[in-house]
C-alpha cells in the first residue's frame, strides 16, 4: 500500500518547497523508499481549470507506475495559483492523500483544515513553515494501514487504462447521434475500443463535418442496409419462434438498429454493445434479453452506476432496470453490485438503503429490506451488509456513530442499494446534478450473457467515452 504526502499552503506567501523538503526528510527515516516531487512541475496542467479532470489522471499514473512506498508531493502555491486552494484539494483528493498544511498562524491553518475535511479529505497535521518536522505524525500515518479510497481521477483512469489492454469491438447503434458519434471517435483516438457504428455513412459524415471532427482512418461505420439485415433473419426466426417470429416479422424487426446491432453481438461480429441516447432503456435491454438472455445460473438482470466524488467512487443500485424488486430479487441486485465493485476494485461493503436505520422505521418497505439483507447474509456470508441503513448513515462516519455505533457496515458502505428504481434513479440523479464535481458512469448492465450497457439520454460526452470502456472491459472478462 502507498502512502501519500501532499504538503499545502495554508496562507499566501509560504515557502512550500522547503516545508516540503522538511517534511520528505522525515518520511525518509520512516519509509524504506521514499520519493519526492512536485505536483506543478510533473504536470503542468494542473494550473488551467480547464484541464483539471484530465490532469488530475495523469498524477494518479504518475503515482501508479511509481516504485515508491511512500511519496511526498508538493502541491500548489499561491505564487502559482490564486486557486491553490481549491487544486490542492483536487490533488488530495485524487490521490487520497494526507495532507500537510503549512501555516502562518494557528487560526489560518484551523480555518483551511476544516475547509478539507468538509470534503472528506485527511489532514494529517498543520505546520508552521519552519516547523514540519513532525516525526511522530509521519510515524503514525505510515504504521496505519488506511483503507485506499478509489477518487473519480483514480477510477477514471482505470477505466481506460484496463479498457485499453485488449481492445474490443463495441457496436454504437445510433452511430451518427452528435454525442455518440463524438465519444465514438474519441474512444478509437485513446485506444479505449473499437467503435463499430451502425448509421448511413452520409449522415456520420455530415454529422462530423457540423461539429469539425475528423473522422480516423480505419474508423468502422457499418450502412443498415436490408442486405445486411438479411444475413440475420434466419437466426433471429430460430431464437424468436416460439413467440411467433417470422421471417416478415424478422425483417421488420432488425430495421431497428439496436436489435441489428444486438443480433452482430448474438453472432459474436462486435463484443459489446452500447445505446440508449436517442433510444429509451427498454428500447436497448427488451433486445438483449430477447436474443441474448441471462448469464447462466443468473435469474434476473440490474444495474448500477459508479457515482464518483472527487475522493471516492460509489456503486449505487439498481437505477435503471427493476422497478419494485421483491427482496429475493432485491438480494441479488446486491449480490451482483457487490461482485461489481470488488471487480473494478473499489473496496465494497453493502447499505440496503432504506428511510429508517435498524428499527427505526416499521412497515411493509422497512420488511423489505430487513428480508433482502437476511437472504444475501444466508446466501453470501462472504458479503459484508447491513440494512436498514438511512444514506447518511450508509456513507458518514459521523452520523453512523450516532444512528448505527455496532454496525461494521455503517458510515464505510461503498455500494449503495436502492429498495425501488424511483428512490435509485431519483438519488444518483440529484447527486450528479447538483453535487459539485461528480460523474456518474454507467447504467452498467449486470447479469446478462453478452455486454449490453444502456445510456441515459441526458448522457453528456464523456459519460458515453465512459460507458464504452465499461463495456470493454466486460467484454474482457
Amino acid at each position: 500500500m502507498k502512502h501519500i504526502f501532499l504538503v499545502a499552503p495554508a496562507a499566501v506567501g509560504i515557502d512550500l518547497a522547503y516545508a516540503t523538503k522538511s517534511v520528505f526528510e522525515t518520511v525518509q527515516k520512516e519509509s524504506a523508499s521514499a520519493e519526492m516531487w512536485v505536483a506543478a512541475e510533473k504536470v503542468p496542467a494542473i494550473l488551467q481549470s480547464v484541464e483539471a479532470d484530465s490532469a488530475m489522471e495523469a498524477i494518479v499514473g504518475i503515482v501508479q507506475e511509481s516504485s515508491a512506498e511512500t511519496l511526498v508531493v508538493a502541491g500548489v502555491s499561491f505564487q502559482e495559483s490564486v486557486r491553490a486552494e481549491q487544486i490542492n484539494m483536487l490533488l488530495a483528493a485524487a490521490l487520497d492523500a494526507d495532507v500537510v498544511l503549512v501555516a502562518d498562524s494557528d487560526e489560518s491553518g484551523a480555518l483551511v483544515a476544516a475547509d478539507f475535511a468538509l470534503q472528506k479529505i485527511r489532514v494529517a497535521f498543520v505546520c508552521a513553515e519552519g516547523d514540519c518536522a513532525h516525526a511522530e505524525a509521519v510515524k503514525k500515518i505510515l504504521d496505519n494501514e488506511t483503507e485506499h479510497r478509489i477518487s473519480q481521477a483514480e477510477f477514471r483512469r482505470n477505466l481506460i487504462r484496463l479498457a485499453s489492454r485488449h481492445l474490443k469491438r463495441i457496436v454504437l447503434p445510433e452511430g451518427a447521434e452528435p454525442r455518440t458519434l463524438k465519444a465514438a471517435i474519441e474512444a478509437y483516438n485513446r485506444k479505449i475500443a473499437i467503435p463499430v457504428l451502425i448509421a448511413k455513412k452520409a449522415d456520420v459524415e455530415a454529422e462530423a463535418a457540423r461539429q469539425n471532427l475528423t473522422i480516423p482512418d480505419g474508423f468502422e461505420i457499418i450502412e443498415p442496409t436490408a442486405e445486411l439485415a438479411e444475413k440475420y433473419v434466419p437466426l433471429l426466426v430460430e431464437l424468436r419462434k416460439a413467440k411467433g417470429m417470422t421471417e416478415e416479422k424478422a425483417r421488420e424487426t432488425l430495421k431497428d438498429s439496436v436489435f441489428l446491432g444486438t443480433m452482430m453481438l448474438k453472432k459474436n461480429e462486435v463484443d459489446g454493445l452500447v445505446s440508449g441516447a436517442v433510444h429509451s432503456t427498454a428500447d436497448t435491454v427488451r433486445p438483449a434479453l430477447q436474443i441474448i438472455k441471462c448469464a447462466p445460473g443468473v435469474k434476473s438482470i440490474s444495474s448500477v452506476f459508479f457515482v464518483c466524488l472527487p475522493s471516492q467512487t460509489y456503486v449505487f443500485g439498481d437505477c435503471a432496470i427493476n422497478l419494485n424488486p421483491t427482496d429475493e430479487e432485491l438480494a441479488g441486485i446486491a449480490i451482483q453490485s457487490y461482485d461489481t465493485a470488488k471487480a473494478f476494485g473499489i473496496p465494497a461493503r453493502v447499505a440496503m438503503l432504506s428511510y429508517g436505520t435498524g428499527k427505526s422505521g416499521k412497515g411493509d418497505d422497512v420488511e423489505l429490506v430487513v428480508n433482502a439483507t437476511q437472504k444475501i447474509r444466508e446466501a453470501r456470508p462472504d458479503i459484508p451488509v447491513d440494512g436498514p441503513l438511512q444514506y447518511d448513515a450508509a456513507t458518514t462516519e459521523d452520523v453512523a456513530r450516532l444512528k448505527a455505533p455496532e454496525s461494521k457496515v455503517a458510515g464505510k458502505a461503498t455500494v449503495c442499494i436502492f429498495p425501488d428504481l424511483s428512490a435509485g434513479n431519483i438519488c444518483y440523479k440529484a447527486v450528479q446534478r447538483s453535487a459539485p464535481g461528480v460523474i456518474a458512469v454507467g447504467p452498467m448492465l449486470q447479469g446478462l450473457a453478452k455486454p449490453v450497457n444502456d445510456l441515459s439520454r441526458g448522457a453528456l460526452v464523456e459519460d458515453i467515452v465512459y460507458t464504452i470502456a465499461l463495456t470493454s472491459i466486460q467484454a474482457q472478462a
